[in-house]
């Protein structure tokens, strides 16, 4: 895919260790911003540096104290540490719960460390959707340590394994669902125990219990070892680096290369289910596909497997999961669903708003994070192009490059300001053919070329309430 300036330049950025890089392309991460993509492919060829630990278990084990702790000992020894800190949502605004940092307040002056909260939005296994992501991003900025401390849920943390190559699993006497669960699938995913709090009485019993678990268990070569720590102390800190440092040494090893490989493709097998699941998500659209269906099923006119199977049949025959968004690309749309008139638009494309100068025009929506992805020239038009991203639609800055030129005209009557609205349509000459009949002015019936390649046409402000109205059809279409 074509790279454009902004995501080269915080390639850049990353590659160069700087930190507002790094912290941008993290939230490029999370955000789901299309440019993501792009960067990750710059920087990706830079990874596999960093030793990536994930640190689990149950709720106020001091997981929070116990990383930073390990921090600490790595920076003792001149390695640059990240940090990624999975945090709950609210179920109200989605935002992080960040109390907990509050354990690492001494790290956060510290140069050589970079601490990120992501709060989890909803996803399951204790960690936040672009997790992965964003170790990829400190591992290419050239961070030694990183650590994945999660949720601590519990019980569905397991998808810890898929992201860090060595798990330590954190768990404290005095704590009666300890042992459970670690049988409810803690135990497949640790390399190492971590007995925390072990001042406290009741922590060789845990031992020895997690001792009598991993007996009945098939753990193949590497047999996790439990280790005791007070972390607010330090106690038992040497002890859990050496074992950590042991188990990275068995990964590097032969006997390590199967597990690498069993991350690799259950990472890839996420983002594959991930993308399936939003192509799904796209049937509950303005087409109301699934709408449809569930109504056959209610009047018993089709039973819900025949249903499940005809929408299957609708998202195979359009080619498979959903690519993300783009102005320029063709929309998911089902070919098995008839049109009908609502299906005439398919979405807001684009705000088109006129500029003196895209460098002037485009230093406001810089500020609000709404970077150039896209520039060109459009000489039938006499203008320069620039989109910007927002959300699944753009905003399209406008400069003239003629004094005679539609925008230029536009200008010197009203000024600067929002010029026009494009909806994205999916038969543009049907749509101009059922305006024309219906007696609406049209500045012109046949389409031409636009950005993109798009065919395009515009209706009159008479016909619409006041407003220039751009038709796109995409090139595909």
């Amino acid at each position: 895919m074509p790279v454009s300036g902004a995501v080269q330049d915080l390639a850049e950025g990353i590659l160069a260790g700087r930190v507002p890089a790094v912290a941008r392309a993290i939230t490029w991460a999370e955000s789901g911003d299309p440019r993501f993509q792009a960067l990750l492919a710059l920087v990706f060829p830079r990874t596999g540096g960093a030793r990536v630990t994930g640190l689990t278990g149950s709720p106020g084990a001091g997981k929070s104290t116990l990383t930073a702790a390990l921090a600490r000992k790595a920076r003792i020894l001149g390695r640059k540490v990240g940090i990624v800190a999975v945090d709950p949502s609210s179920p109200f605004s989605g935002g992080a719960i960040l109390g907990d940092r509050i354990r690492m307040q001494d790290l956060y002056t510290d140069p050589g460390v970079l601490i990120r909260s992501m709060a989890t939005r909803g996803h399951l296994g204790g960690l936040a959707r672009a997790t992965a992501d964003a170790v990829d991003v400190l591992d290419a900025a050239g961070y030694d340590e990183i650590l994945v401390e999660t949720v601590g849920v519990g019980q569905d943390e397991v998808e810890v394994f898929r992201l860090a190559e060595s798990c330590v699993v954190v768990l404290t006497p005095g704590m009666g669902d300890d042992i459970q669960a670690i049988k409810a699938g803690l135990m497949e995913v640790a390399d190492l125990f971590v007995v925390n709090k072990a001042d406290r009485d009741g922590a060789d019993r845990v031992v020895q219990e997690i001792l009598q678990m991993l007996e009945l268990g098939d753990h193949g070569a590497w047999l996790p070892p439990v280790v005791k720590t007070v972390a607010t102390t330090g106690a038992g800190l040497d002890e859990l680096a050496s074992k950590l440092a042991e188990h990275r040494a068995f990964l590097d090893g032969p006997q390590g290369a199967q597990r690498k490989r069993e991350r690799t493709k259950k990472r890839i097998e996420s983002l594959v289910k991930e993308n399936f699941l939003r192509k799904v998500e796209s049937l509950r659209g303005d087409r109301g596909a699934l709408e449809k269906a569930a109504a056959h099923v209610e009047a018993r006119l089709e039973d819900p497997m025949s249903a499940a199977r005809t929408l299957i049949g609708a998202l195979e025959e359009d080619g498979g999961p959903p690519s993300l968004y783009s102005p320029f690309e063709k929309s998911p749309v089902p070919k098995s669903l008839d049109p009908k008139p609502k299906d005439l638009v398919t979405r807001v494309s684009h705000l088109g708003i006129a500029v003196k100068s895209l460098a002037e025009g485009g230093a406001f929506w810089d500020l609000l994070g709404l970077i150039e992805e896209h520039r060109e020239e459009v000489a039938s038009q006499k203008v320069v192009t620039s989109f910007r991203a927002v959300g699944e639609s753009h905003l399209e800055l406008l400069e003239s490059t003629s004094s005679d030129g539609p925008i230029a005209k536009a200008l010197e009557k009203r000024g600067p300001g929002i010029h026009h609205l494009c909806l994205e349509v999916g038969d543009i000459d049907a749509v101009l053919a059922m305006l024309k009949a219906a007696g609406v002015k049209l500045i012109n019936e046949t389409p031409f070329a636009g950005a993109g390649g798009c065919r395009v046409a515009f209706v009159h402000p008479a016909s619409t309430g006041g407003i220039l109205l751009e038709l796109s059809e995409k090139s595909g279409s």
